[in-house]
């Protein structure tokens, strides 16, 4: 099969986006009601008939955060991540504004065009850079997670022969693996995050505060995070291969509202775990009942994440 390099060929048509309002706005939006679920020995159970449907084609999903998950050691990373070391007993979890690492997509970053800042680090680097406890829940979201996307192809009837193939190793836990910290400044009059796509297939999310908003069905809904739950969302790479397949898979359309704050009181934070092909594979779709490969893994991260950080609220 030849292969094209096209940049047009994982792009779907434009979405008018609406304006992203304050966080005090979108405490008037409706919330939407996510489809719980949880991981039974290796399964994905939804709790209500209809689940797995309502997932895929609205973008979101909850899932029990299993017992042997500490989530809050990656809350406390969150609110600590960017600030100076002060010489106590958080400062393994302080100092990591001055971090650097090689490539593109990892290191920390200070969003030009919006209250975000980030700590992205791919998996290879974590032993050597975070603290043990944050490293032991990179790799148990990266599990949990793995495990979620092997059960959404097995419910799509994607044969388990294609799956190491489209998603470039990331079944079998290899592909690319980060984790993202995020910190939202109140003080930095922007917006919050700009509605984008995911670049990869699944996105493990944990936050403890609302401010997420979703384009579902041309309707803006809060996502409110859930106690004991992660909020899981698909991206483009799943979007991209279902979607001429009988049930195709929403790429969830997001972004965070404008944090404000009372002078004192802590900022929003979140974490997530992203799970993408290996930059070195293909983005493929299934069509006229077969597969086609479409654009290089590393051609299709540029493109979706110039999107997702540009400086249009208009379109995506």
């Amino acid at each position: 099969m030849a292969m094209t390099s096209n940049l047009s060929a994982t792009k779907r048509p434009n979405v008018k986006l609406p304006s992203l309002v304050t966080e005090s706005l979108a405490a008037t939006l409706p919330v939407f009601e996510m489809d719980r679920s949880r991981l039974i020995n290796g399964r994905l159970i939804f709790d209500r008939d209809g689940g797995f449907n309502r997932a895929i084609s609205k973008g979101f999903f909850l899932i029990k955060i299993p017992n042997e998950i500490d989530a809050s050691v990656g809350d406390v990373f969150s609110r600590h991540f960017f600030e100076a070391l002060r010489g106590d007993a958080l400062d393994s979890y302080r100092g990591f504004r001055e971090i650097k690492m090689q490539g593109d997509y990892q290191g920390y970053f200070d969003r030009e065009h919006d209250q975000w800042e980030n700590f992205y680090i791919e998996m290879s680097n974590w032993n050597d850079i975070l603290p043990p406890d944050v490293t032991r829940i990179g790799h148990q979201m990266t599990d949990l997670g793995i495990a979620i996307l092997r059960n959404i192809l097995s419910g799509l009837k994607i044969p388990i022969s294609d799956w190491a193939l489209v998603t470039g190793g990331l079944t079998e836990k290899k592909g690319h693996q980060m984790l993202a910290f995020n910190h939202f400044r109140s003080n930095k009059p922007v917006r919050g995050s700009k509605f984008h796509r995911d670049s990869g297939w699944v996105t493990v999310l944990k936050s403890t505060e609302p401010g997420l908003i979703a384009l579902i069905e041309d309707q803006l809904w809060r996502v409110n995070p859930e106690p004991g739950y992660f909020i899981v969302n698909f991206g483009s790479s799943i979007e991209v291969l279902t979607a001429y397949l009988q049930n195709p898979v929403r790429a969830s359309i997001h972004g965070v509202v404008r944090t404000e704050r009372i002078k004192g009181t802590p900022n929003r934070t979140s974490y997530v775990t992203f799970l993408d092909s290996s930059l070195s594979s293909m983005i493929f779709c299934y069509k006229d009942g077969g597969l086609v490969p479409l654009q290089t893994m590393a051609e299709f991260a540029d493109q979706e994440v110039s999107r997702t950080y540009d400086d249009d609220n208009e379109t995506l």
